[in-house]
C-alpha cells in the first residue's frame, strides 16, 4: 500500500513538471522574470510531495528529483539516521524573483512551516528549459536575525548581483565569501578583517573546533573551502544577501589503540559505526546566508543549514 501511494505521488509530480516547462529562451530576447509568482506555490507543492514521499519510504533516493548540490548531499546523509527528520510543510511566505536573459534561472523565497517553528531563505534553480526547479540553497534563519528589505527594479522584486560586483560595498559577494572562509581557516583565533566578531555561526564553529581539539589522544586539524558564488541579491540600502556553500574537513590523527566514536542518532555514527581509528576525515557542508552591508560594514551570517556529508 505504501509503495503504491509513493508511486502515485511521484507520477503526479512528473505530470505537474511537464505542465510547468516553458519554451527555450535564447540570449537575444529581453530579460524576463525567472518564474511567474503565481507558479511558485506549484514548485513548493511538488517539493513537499517528493520530499514527503522520500520520508514515507525512509529513502533519500527520490530527493534527486527536487534537490541539487549541497542540499541534496546534506539531506542524503541525514536520511541515514532514521530515514530523515520527518515530513515538511514548508511553503513560500515571500518571493524574490530577479530577471534574466538566459539560463540558468533562479528565484529566492522566505519559507516557513505551518507551525512556524522553521523559517528558511531558499533558492530554487533550473539550468535549462528541460530541467525542473530544484532546491539548491536552504539556510535556516538565525532566531534573532532580521532580513533586510530587497531592492526592486521595474516589475522585478529582486535584483541579482554578480559575484564580482562590489559597487557600494567594501566587498563583492565573492570577496565576502573568501574573507569569511579566511576567518574560518584561522579558528580558534578571532575574526579577520571584514567579518563581524560577534557572528553567531562563527562562534558555533569556534566551539566545535575547541571540542574536537580537546579530544584526548587525538591530533586535530581543520580545512575550509567554498564553492564559487552563484546566488546573490541586492538589498534596498545598497548591500547584498549572498548564498554561500562552505566545505569543512575535520581531520583526525588518532593515537594507536584509541578510537574516536560518535553518539547514536548522529550522521557520523550512521556513516562510521565503528568510529575512527588511525587517520580519518569527517566532511561537512554548510550553506550560509551572508549579509554584506553597504559601505564599510562587516559581513555576518543571517542563516545556515549544514551537516555531515561523508566520513572517510
Amino acid at each position: 500500500m505504501r509503495a503504491t501511494r509513493v508511486l502515485t505521488a511521484l507520477i503526479s509530480c512528473l505530470a505537474l513538471v511537464a505542465c510547468m516547462v516553458p519554451h527555450q529562451r535564447d540570449d537575444t530576447q529581453a530579460s524576463k522574470p525567472a518564474i511567474e509568482e503565481s507558479d511558485v506555490d506549484d514548485v513548493y507543492a511538488r517539493y513537499r510531495e517528493v520530499y514527503n514521499a522520500a520520508v514515507d519510504i525512509a529513502s533519500a533516493q527520490p530527493l534527486s528529483v527536487v534537490e541539487r548540490g549541497s542540499v541534496l548531499d546534506i539531506d542524503t546523509a541525514a536520511f541515514q539516521v532514521d530515514g530523515g527528520a520527518g515530513t515538511t510543510t514548508l511553503r513560500a511566505d515571500e518571493v524574490a524573483i530577479p530577471r534574466f536573459r538566459a539560463y540558468p534561472l533562479w528565484f529566492m523565497a522566505v519559507a516557513s512551516t505551518d507551525d512556524g517553528d522553521e523559517r528558511r531563505v531558499q533558492v530554487f534553480s533550473r539550468a535549462s528549459s528541460v530541467d525542473t526547479w530544484a532546491l539548491v540553497a536552504s539556510p535556516q534563519i538565525v532566531a534573532e536575525a532580521v532580513l533586510p528589505e530587497l531592492r526592486a527594479s521595474g516589475d522585478a522584486n529582486a535584483v541579482a548581483v554578480t559575484p564580482d560586483d562590489d559597487r557600494g560595498m567594501a566587498l563583492s559577494p565573492q570577496a565576502a565569501v573568501d574573507a569569511y572562509v579566511s576567518t574560518l581557516s584561522i579558528l580558534p583565533e578571532q575574526a579577520g578583517d571584514g567579518v563581524a566578531r560577534d557572528d553567531a555561526f562563527l562562534q558555533q564553529m569556534r566551539d566545535a573546533f575547541g571540542q574536537s581539539q580537546g579530544l584526548a589522544d587525538v591530533a586535530f586539524s581543520q580545512a575550509w573551502t567554498a564553492d564559487p558564488v552563484e546566488y546573490a541579491v541586492r538589498t534596498a540600502d545598497g548591500g547584498a544577501l549572498v548564498f554561500a556553500t562552505l566545505h569543512r574537513a575535520d581531520q583526525f590523527q588518532v593515537t594507536t589503540g584509541r578510537t574516536v566514536t560518535y553518539p547514536d542518532g548522529t550522521v557520523q555514527k550512521a556513516l562510521a559505526p565503528e568510529g575512527i581509528t588511525g587517520t580519518g576525515t569527517v566532511r561537512f557542508d554548510h550553506q550560509v546566508l551572508l549579509l554584506v552591508p553597504p559601505g564599510q560594514g562587516d559581513v555576518r551570517v543571517l542563516g545556515q543549514f549544514g551537516g555531515v556529508v561523508a566520513v572517510e
